[in-house]
């Protein structure tokens, strides 16, 4: 990761957290779509690519995990947590992992739509993984850069919020270092019901309403809010 890039990223953090020091370890959220009559063995070559990643056999992986769209199975999430960029770049590198992402490219109908971030606010941190039947959400939220300091109280005071509604297992807050407006929230719920009450509970409409709201918008863009689920 280049010395600019890290730059940013701290200076993200310091807008947000305060003097906080920036969290070294690099999280990746990216996008998958496989064209629909390779879902299936897309969906195989990723879960391998995360049995290679999987932490205690992989030097500096903290989380590698696959999760299929709920109502689109031919799209898929990566989240990936590494104790540093360098770790990410070195399996990457090795002959292993090239051979599944290039297996895995001609299946595509679009390029990986990666994201990496530094965590800038947890909510909520879970200490296993996601179990079965339980519901993976990633928001992307683009906030308009004139107004990213108006933005930071209600986005830090959602994610404290959210972090205290009944099923929620994680919910943090992650930056998107190359362009420092844009922001992925990571949340994990117990089910399907938990999450309805999540996006209906009073904290979550006032946050909607406050950087959606009509007269003066934070965002640039919609709010782009994604369902998986936990096999």
């Amino acid at each position: 990761m280049s010395a600019r890039v890290w730059s940013l990223a701290v200076l993200v953090l310091v807008a947000f957290a305060g003097p906080a020091r920036a969290d070294p370890q690099q999280y990746f959220v990216t996008y998958v779509e496989f064209q629909p009559r390779f879902k299936e063995v897309g969906g195989e070559l990723l879960e391998e690519l995360a049995n290679l990643a999987k932490p205690g056999q992989n030097k500096g992986a903290v989380r590698f995990s696959v999760y299929p769209e709920i109502g689109r199975p031919n799209f898929y999430l990566l989240i990936e947590i590494w104790d540093s960029a360098d770790s990410r770049k070195t399996f990457e590198a090795r002959p292993k992992t090239q051979a599944l992402l290039d297996a895995i490219q001609p299946l595509l109908e679009a390029p990986f739509d990666e994201r990496p971030g530094t965590l800038i606010k947890a909510g909520k941190v879970s200490q296993k993984g996601a179990q079965p039947g339980e519901i993976e959400v990633v928001t992307h939220i683009d906030i308009i850069p004139d107004f990213l300091a108006n933005a930071q109280q209600p986005i830090m005071d959602f994610v404290t919020d959210s972090g205290k509604d009944p099923g929620v297992r994680e919910f943090l807050l992650v930056s998107w270092l190359n362009i420092t407006n844009h922001f992925q929230l990571i949340e994990r719920f117990r089910d399907m019901r938990a999450f309805n009450a999540h996006v209906s509970a009073p904290h979550t409409v006032t946050f909607r309403n406050t950087i959606q709201n009509p007269a003066q918008p934070f965002v640039g863009a919609p709010y782009d809010e994604r369902l998986y689920r936990a096999d």
